[in-house]
């Protein structure tokens, strides 16, 4: 009888540091993908914020304040910094080291914003997510987005591209 229990006891301490090691590793991927998820989510603000801020008359400062050529075209974001749209730049804890806008979630920088699209870069180095979005235009089908990294593992994801309006 006692060695009966005492096989019990094992196979439940077992069973139960199974559990747990199954419960941490479904919690990590969770957190990586949720992280994924904010930073995406994080990235689309920042490509309606540009939106906004291009359709900003001048006074209000707008693009039309320094680029009134560009703003006439609605594709065009040429003058577009994160400052402009509200975003202060700073070297964060996830970012490669030049700065951008940071947040819990991760760094943020616009990587490009020219006479046909602005797109945002969003990295976290401690969980190795990235993500792309990019606006093309003025309306919500023209703000396209992806996850690229997830976890370290590249996804095969595109980094999104433009779809001229008609």
């Amino acid at each position: 009888m006692g060695q009966q229990q005492l096989i019990l006891l094992v196979l439940a301490t077992i069973i139960v540091g199974l559990a747990i090691v199954v419960g941490i590793r479904a919690f990590n991927e969770n957190n990586i993908k949720s992280n994924a998820d904010a930073m995406l989510q994080d990235a689309v603000r920042m490509a309606n914020d540009a939106q906004a801020w291009k359709q900003k008359p001048a006074p209000f400062g707008g693009q039309a304040a320094t680029q009134p050529a560009a703003a006439a075209v609605r594709e065009d974001f040429t003058g577009l910094t994160l400052p402009l749209i509200g975003y202060q730049s700073a070297v964060g804890e996830n970012c490669t080291g030049t700065a951008g806008y940071s947040n819990l979630n991760g760094c943020f920088r616009l990587t490009s914003a020219t006479n046909t699209e602005a797109t945002f870069h969003g990295e976290n180095l401690k969980l190795q997510n990235d993500v792309y979005v990019r606006v093309c235009g003025l309306s919500d089908t023209e703000v396209n987005g992806s996850i690229e990294t997830l976890g370290g593992d590249v996804i095969g994801v595109q980094t999104p591209t433009c779809v001229t309006q008609t």
